[in-house]
């Protein structure tokens, strides 16, 4: 049981006034800390000058007396709150984590989603999604080019450095490079641009393509995107992203400062063989090459 001076906060400031009780003040005395305090009392009483606390000098004697909580239960104590701790912050953590996945220079992969859908990752991009609860957040991020065939259901969505894709149950190509394109094979897909009120629908054979911050819509008849048969195929578009596209499939890098980047090119190349991609690409537009390491110095 404890004793009245270590439960009582009035008990030292009783004592040095004598307003103990008889049953108190015997007890008190017949204690270790009696003395301690006692000795304290004493010499407070012969001192001069400056008038002494005593009152809180005989606390602070109280608290190095009072026994302590074993260090050992302390430590116990904060490894299991930290313990606690760490695996609420990695739970955290792992539920709000992403899974993603990337190919480099020439490479492409298929991917399957939880629900059954299927994407086709072009080289040179990334795809990421969260790891859980994918019936409530079917949503991916696209960095690059991907072949989309979504299962039929609800709000599967595509985010973009452009905009959203918004599908239900349908195929489509998005590449969101340099420039932006959206193609539809199948079914109807929605396109939010960012910033902007309005959004566009696009069924079967419709695109939207966005060039230098300007959006157009076309028509188109493949059945199926020419890269996933191993062929880039242009039609008047860009130099600059004739080469932009040399690059994600050639570890290449291009000098351009003699060309003009911006006349346009209509032709295709294969993914197989550099040399013959840049001759297909380069001669017909009049431009002659010189292969430094991985630069590529062009000149008309």
């Amino acid at each position: 049981m404890k004793k009245n001076y270590e439960t009582d906060e009035s008990f030292l400031g009783r004592w040095i006034a004598g307003e103990l009780s008889e049953e108190e003040r015997i007890a008190f005395e017949q204690t270790n800390a009696f003395k301690e305090f006692h000795i304290i009392n004493k010499e407070a009483q012969l001192l001069g000058g400056p008038t002494i606390d005593v009152e809180n000098a005989l606390k602070t004697v109280k608290e190095k007396l009072t026994p302590k909580p074993k260090r050992n239960k302390i430590i116990k104590l904060w490894q299991a709150i930290s313990v606690a701790a760490i695996v609420i912050f990695s739970t955290g953590i792992l539920l709000t984590s992403s899974k993603t996945y990337t190919t480099g220079i020439g490479e492409s992969q298929t991917i399957i989603l939880a629900d059954g859908s299927t994407v086709n990752l072009n080289a040179n991009s990334s795809l990421s999604y969260k790891r859980f609860f994918w019936s409530s957040n079917k949503n991916v991020e696209l960095t690059g080019e991907a072949y989309f065939s979504i299962t039929k259901g609800d709000d599967f969505s595509v985010e973009t450095s452009k905009g959203i894709v918004a599908v239900l149950g349908t195929e489509f190509n998005i590449k969101d490079r340099s420039n932006f394109d959206l193609k539809c094979y199948e079914g109807k897909v929605q396109f939010i641009q960012n910033d902007k009120d309005h959004s566009f629908i696009l069924t079967k054979g419709m695109q939207v393509s966005i060039e230098e911050n300007t959006l157009k819509q076309a028509i188109f008849t493949e059945e199926t995107p020419t890269w996933k048969k191993g062929v880039s195929t242009f039609t008047e578009q860009p130099l600059s992203e004739v080469l932009e596209e040399l690059a994600i499939y050639f570890d290449v890098t291009f000098d351009t400062r003699n060309i003009d980047t911006t006349r346009l090119f209509s032709g295709s190349f294969y993914h197989t063989d550099m040399i013959t991609a840049l001759k297909a690409t380069l001669l017909p537009m009049g431009i002659t090459y010189k292969k430094t390491g991985k630069t590529i110095v062009l000149s008309e």
